[in-house]
């Protein structure tokens, strides 16, 4: 699987539609919770509109088994069938393209909710029983409108970059909506701890309730603990619109080589997922809107021996 849909999914057009739902379902309050209340910015399709925090998934339909009238009142059940977790979606959309490998797509919240990263395994079951009944009811001839573009190929990621395997989704507690803000940046930091210590400061809730979204281990394994779609508590004051990525180490610490490797190519994942420029990955001390007082020491000398944004860019420059 894989995740799509919201304002932040660059794999689908600005003027992209759905399968299965039109305009005239964003004033059906069976649908409408579907939808954000208005259109991104730069978008007029109905992909980009979907609440990425809903549940919601594609599947490459056949039509001749499961009409489009049957899917759209129809509720599945999804399921991790890796951890057991399950949730209840609703389907919106034919996709994802066949050139992926994947046979579903999910809503970013829905695969949160599961404790699924791309290329995991999801389970989908969707039965006649479920559906939902709908009483027809006689409506205008609409007028007639511009019709969204709808790939006849279905939707999918058009990141040349495959997002590096996710050891473990360890959902923190302390994380918050973006609010629509664009993701634009990213920030790395220095957890000045072992990863136990870092895994476990953001579990807890009653504490400096920190967070990031991406952990970095010193053997190259990647912990996620925050979804993309939602705002991480790691650079004060440069939360809203930025991805947040720790490396264990010390303060005095250089990355070890798969580390780096690992490091390297998620950011490269996340640029071109995220349509972010490379002049905007910024060490911890060093990002735009950074307003601690004192300011920090992080990244320390994990990207080179001076603490310094130069450090950070040179390093990006060799290695991303």
């Amino acid at each position: 699987m894989s995740t799509f849909g919201g304002p932040h999914d660059s794999g689908m057009s600005p003027d992209e539609g759905l399968a299965l739902f039109s305009n005239a379902d964003l004033k059906d309050p069976r649908y409408s919770y579907l939808f954000l209340p208005a259109p991104p910015p730069g978008t007029s399709g109905l992909g980009r509109r979907l609440n990425p925090d809903q549940n919601y998934f594609a599947c490459r339909w056949n039509y001749a088994e499961t009409p489009k009238e049957f899917l759209r009142r129809a509720l599945a059940r999804a399921e991790n069938p890796a951890n057991g977790r399950v949730a209840d979606a609703r389907p919106v959309d034919w996709g994802p393209n066949a050139s992926t490998g994947r046979v579903a797509d999910l809503s970013p919240g829905l695969a949160a909710v599961l404790g699924l990263n791309t290329d995991d395994i999801v389970r989908i079951t969707i039965s006649a029983l479920r559906a939902i009944p709908v009483t027809p009811t006689p409506t205008p001839k609409p007028t007639p409108a511009p019709t969204p573009t709808l790939r006849q190929d279905g939707h999918g990621s058009s990141n040349p970059n495959a997002k590096p395997a996710i050891k473990q989704f360890i959902q923190s507690p302390n994380h918050s909506s973006r609010n629509g803000a664009r993701i634009d940046k990213i920030v790395v930091h220095c957890t000045e701890a072992s990863l136990a210590g870092t895994l476990a400061e953001f579990q807890n809730p009653n504490g400096r309730q920190v967070s990031a979204h991406y952990v970095i281990d010193r053997n190259g394994d990647i912990y996620q603990m925050v979804s993309d779609s939602d705002r991480a508590n790691h650079c004060m004051g440069a939360n809203q619109d930025s991805i947040g990525i720790e490396h264990v180490g010390s303060d005095t610490d250089s990355l070890a080589a798969p580390q780096a490797a690992a490091s390297a190519s998620l950011i490269r994942w996340l640029l071109q997922q995220y349509q972010i420029p490379r002049t905007n990955i910024f060490g911890h001390d060093f990002t735009p809107g950074y307003c601690r007082p004192g300011g920090t020491s992080c990244p320390d000398r994990l990207f080179g021996p001076v603490h310094s944004q130069a450090t950070v860019a040179a390093w990006v420059q060799a290695n991303v």
